[in-house]
């Protein structure tokens, strides 16, 4: 039987990105705003150099990439050649814990390689593409409707109940801060105080996010995610470098909500379609990046890795054990059930306390038909 070698792995390699000593670090960071997964690599007499996004930090924009290779101590590349048995390359990858550039028989660089895909490439399957996550007080939760990894469906029902109570006072603060406002600022017209009472609402629960744990967390989850997406390596240092900025993220389909609903109520309905339309993201990603998420540290990248590598694990099972999902499974999987069950059973229990207390008097009617509302 055939060794298998490196050569056979050539349908999955990774392009790789080149630049040369002379030229400047802001150009390197230029490279790296434009390819947001990759390495860069730039050869001297000694050989061929891996310089990454941490490699860059602390120099100048006009300093020369030569100097940073002599200021840094940056180490020369890990290879494998095409020749070499696949074995070799997993030997290399479970020891450095980083990407593997492979090298043709004339020493020079052809391409990447990532562990992820090599696992899936050897066993007929792909990596998953599309990963959603939710950041939660009680960790994080991985899915992609094949499989899911990370918190159980308790802490899932627990995060509904929290997102409920909290729907429920941000709902009693802004109708507090319309009478507050009203009777404080009695200038100010009707228009302008509700357009205050119910953006403040918002902005309030926005900075509870950013000065909280959370707010790492969810960086590290978005983190984690582009790493789960891209094939690469869930450890430390390769999740370290990916954005904390991600396009699916809940936090822009908010946006985008917010945007219509305000612009439609307090401003035209046609131009709130148009700037939904064309804002939208741009907005929710600016958000992302200066409010809901923060930079994470180790412990926050650990226990996105921790939930990732446990939605790996049974994403392949369901591969690898060709197990046929149906769509009420697949749902299931999403975490979406559980999520809104958690909200509405609070929902529920809260409503039927409001309706005992005020059928004997205790609430107004007034305060149990606001109740109401959120069923």
């Amino acid at each position: 039987m055939r060794t298998l070698l490196i050569s056979d792995l050539r349908p999955i390699y990774k392009k790789i990105n080149f630049i040369s000593i002379s030229d400047t670090v802001g150009r390197l960071i230029l490279f790296f705003r434009n390819h947001e997964n990759e390495i860069f690599l730039t050869y001297t007499n000694e050989g061929y150099f891996v310089i990454s996004k941490e490699d860059i930090i602390g120099f100048d924009w006009n300093d020369k990439v030569y100097d940073l290779l002599l200021k840094k101590g940056v180490s020369l590349l890990v290879y494998v050649f095409e020749s070499d048995p696949v074995d070799k390359f997993f030997q290399l990858s479970l020891e450095y814990k980083k990407a593997i550039v492979v090298l043709n028989s004339n020493n020079t660089p052809v391409g990447i390689l990532h562990y992820p895909d090599v696992v899936a490439f050897l066993n007929g399957y792909p990596m998953p593409t599309r990963v959603s996550g939710v950041s939660t007080p009680f960790g994080i939760f991985f899915t992609n409707s094949l499989a899911r990894g990370g918190i159980s469906d308790l802490k899932l029902f627990l995060t509904g109940c929290l997102f409920s109570l909290f729907a429920i006072v941000m709902f009693f603060t802004g109708a507090l801060l319309y009478g507050s406002i009203k009777n404080v600022f009695s200038g100010f017209d009707s228009y302008t105080v509700s357009v205050i009472s119910t953006v403040l609402p918002f902005v309030i629960f926005l900075l509870l996010i950013k000065f909280t744990g959370l707010s790492k967390l969810h960086g590290a989850e978005h983190k984690v995610a582009h790493a789960l997406e891209s094939g690469d390596i869930l450890s430390v240092n390769s999740v370290r470098l990916y954005s904390r900025v991600h396009k699916r993220c809940g936090t822009n389909l908010l946006i985008l909500l917010l945007i219509l609903q305000f612009m439609v109520i307090y401003v035209n309905p046609i131009l709130a379609c148009v700037v939904a339309l064309f804002a939208w993201r741009a907005l929710g990603n600016k958000i992302q990046f200066y409010i809901t998420t923060s930079e994470p540290g180790e412990k926050e990248i650990k226990d996105a890795i921790f939930a990732g590598r446990d939605f790996l694990k049974n994403y392949f099972k369901v591969l690898y054990g060709n197990v046929k999902l149906d769509s009420l499974k697949r749902a299931y999987n999403l975490g979406i059930f559980q999520i809104l069950g958690g909200y509405f059973f609070v929902i529920f229990v809260i409503n039927f306390v409001a309706w005992g207390l005020s059928c004997f008097g205790i609430l107004p009617k007034d305060y149990y038909q606001l109740l109401r509302l959120f069923l």
